[in-house]
């Protein structure tokens, strides 16, 4: 029942009640961090359906063999983050590589991390493949944010990858942001 205050009878009055029942004033502090989390940029929906198409194309580019095909082994992390399973597909043969490169690019599906693209290069002579990795201007997130289950994902996967195929002679990969050497 309400008292003629408003107040429900047989409660004590506001200002007589304990102090933890009684809301004290917002900080400035306070206040400006409600301010800034509630401006904070919210996920594009677009940006969260286009990954999620370029990861079922990518899948769908694997069912379907190329026209002169060579088995190659991906090498992706497993789910519990501790080394890789390796899966044989079919790839162009004079492409292989560069095919390889981005089906795992485009598989990744890192929270808030947009990928524009990719070059990769090799070093005959000294055995190595440079991967520069292009993050989306637009993306959450970048490459040096990345959890260290993330960079096995996306980073170890690419290296497990190009070291294991024999036939294409990779003893080393180094990777690059926007031709910026990459040290995570």
């Amino acid at each position: 029942m309400v008292g003629c205050a408003g107040q429900p009878q047989g409660e004590p009055p506001l200002n007589d009640r304990p102090a933890e029942a009684q809301t004290a004033p917002a900080s400035p502090a306070d206040e400006s961090a409600a301010v800034a989390s509630a401006l904070e940029p919210i996920p594009s929906p677009a940006d969260a359906l286009a990954a999620a198409s370029r990861t079922m194309q990518a899948r769908a580019r694997r069912l379907v063999a190329p026209a002169d095909p060579v088995a190659v082994d991906l090498y992706t992390l497993n789910p519990t983050c501790e080394g890789y399973q390796i899966e044989p597909i079919q790839v162009p043969r004079p492409q292989s590589m560069e095919t390889t490169v981005g089906l795992i690019l485009a598989e990744q599906a890192i929270a808030d991390l947009v990928l524009s693209g990719y070059r990769a290069s090799y070093d005959l002579e000294r055995k190595t493949t440079t991967i520069d990795i292009r993050v989306a201007r637009t993306s959450g997130r970048g490459l040096r944010s990345l959890s260290l289950c993330e960079q096995k994902a996306l980073l170890g996967s690419l290296r497990e990858t190009l070291i294991n195929q024999p036939d294409w002679n990779i003893d080393a990969v180094t990777f690059t942001d926007r031709g910026n050497a990459l040290v995570l």
